[in-house]
């Protein structure tokens, strides 16, 4: 497409823009100006309140509590199997096939176990997260309004790709989350 294509395409969304009242000056006066931005990490602030640390270590106990109580489960499974190859030979066919039958079926519940537990600890992880994310962005409306910050982004890989170490406010909210305790 040409430039004058371009410039004739152009146009009519000009004039249309100046037709309804919009100019340069109120198109843009709704918008209101951000003067000042700080971001926050927020796994900083849930490895570092005590709430977090609480909580991590809750999750991890409970992480430990399942993990052996899994363990143990397999093992006896496993010793079963073992049991039962050391056995095949004395069992008519018919028994053998119920017997694996068996240990099949508590292998899938096994399965089950492991897929229920890590269920349980993604949503007790976000139960937590959630909980400190509440009370942190309170604090940070706080913190925002007390500094005249406009917008607080998360800092996160995904998020935010760079931000100038100046505008980072997460050690600030972490005391005043302690404070707020």
């Amino acid at each position: 497409m040409g430039l004058l294509a371009t410039a004739a395409l152009a146009f009519p969304l000009i004039t249309t823009a100046s037709a309804i009242g919009l100019t340069p000056n109120t198109a843009h006066a709704s918008v209101p100006q951000i003067h000042r931005i700080g971001v926050v990490d927020m796994q900083r602030v849930l490895l570092e309140t005590s709430e977090g640390r609480k909580g991590k270590k809750a999750l991890e106990k409970a992480v430990v509590k399942a993990t052996a109580k899994l363990e143990r489960k397999a093992e006896d499974l496993e010793r079963a199997y073992e049991e039962l190859r050391g056995k095949a030979a004395m069992l008519s066919e018919a028994e053998l096939g119920r017997r694996q039958q068996e240990l099949m079926r508590q292998e899938e519940q096994l399965q089950e176990l492991y897929a229920s537990a890590q269920e349980k600890m993604a949503a007790d992880e976000a139960v937590l997260l959630q909980k400190i994310y509440v009370r942190a962005s309170a604090v940070m409306k706080v913190m925002a309004a007390a500094e005249g910050v406009n917008l607080v982004l998360i800092r996160s890989d995904q998020n935010v790709l760079y931000a100038n170490p100046a505008i980072d406010m997460t050690t600030a909210l972490i005391a005043a989350y302690e404070k707020s305790l």
